[in-house]
């Protein structure tokens, strides 16, 4: 609190204390708390600081545009027993901020557009009775969630452009608001990374990452090239896992459930074909599928 130099002449103070009163939220104040001429003058320096700094936070548009010293908190009076306080608070501005980071943080994003950070299911589109129905599946899930009973994730499909991701985004975010963490991410660029997890030494930790976290969400799963390694050693155990510890698991895809165990075979063997059949099981197991 800056500190102002007071003339021992009373009709100087007696001046400034006249000023002070008519700024509206001070005479409110003194009113209100039946303050004395006596204990405003013992204040004064807490007062005229008010006075300075609460006019800062007039018709500010941000934090960006913030004035005061420190970034997004503004100055409070208080009045407790029999006491006058100055304290700084956070304004709406920084706790909007802290709630919108303290959301971002619990998602994790892996090679996805930016326009992910951003979704919400208020923005979603009702103008056909399939995004009508959708949304309804989306909402329930939601609400089943928030009162802790077990639920199946949702399998979308359809084509290029239809809004899969966005959808996905959406609910990431939603989750994310009600105390969940996610992990969203492309699945073609995953598995690359995947892969690259071998000569770091990171492979374990990724896995155990995908298997763990509260609500998982693969974009564009079939995009990949075939492998059966990715799909035998890690995507068959991530999903095995969150079956049977009953995770929340989402997935995107152009291809319709129904074929896509032929884009996760790299032969026509049948032993293959059944690890292939097994994957799909998992899936149709965790999520329903919807074509949107």
């Amino acid at each position: 609190m800056e500190k102002y130099p007071f003339s021992k002449n009373q009709d100087i103070v007696d001046d400034i204390i006249e000023s002070l009163y008519e700024d509206p939220f001070l005479k409110r104040f003194f009113l209100e708390h039946d303050l004395s001429h006596d204990v405003i003058e013992n204040h004064l320096n807490l007062f005229m600081t008010y006075n300075k700094e609460r006019p800062l936070c007039e018709d500010c548009l941000g934090l960006e545009e913030c004035k005061q010293d420190t970034l997004g908190y503004q100055p409070v009076l208080e009045y407790i027993n029999g006491q006058v306080r100055l304290s700084y608070q956070p304004c709406n501005f920084l706790r909007h901020h802290d709630l919108q980071k303290a959301v971002s943080d619990r998602v994790q994003s892996m090679y996805m557009p930016a326009m992910i950070s951003k979704a919400s299911l208020d923005d979603f589109h009702l103008n056909t009775d399939a995004r009508k129905s959708l949304y309804k599946r989306v909402m329930s899930i939601m609400n089943q969630v928030k009162l802790n009973e077990s639920t199946k994730g949702l399998y979308l499909t359809g084509r290029y452009q239809i809004g899969k991701t966005y959808t996905l985004g959406a609910m990431a975010n939603y989750f994310a608001k009600i105390q969940k963490t996610v992990i969203i991410g492309y699945f073609p660029d995953m598995v690359r990374e995947i892969k690259s997890s071998i000569q770091t030494g990171n492979l374990e930790t990724m896995i155990n990452k995908l298997k763990h976290v509260d609500v998982l969400m693969l974009d564009d799963i079939g995009g990949e090239s075939p492998s059966q390694w990715v799909r035998d050693e890690v995507l068959g155990p991530i999903l095995q896992h969150r079956l049977l510890d009953e995770k929340l698991t989402f997935f995107s895809s152009n291809i319709p459930l129904k074929e896509l165990d032929k884009y996760m075979t790299e032969n026509d063997q049948r032993a293959d074909r059944i690890k292939a059949f097994r994957i799909i099981e998992r899936i149709r197991a965790l999520a329903d599928e919807i074509i949107m």
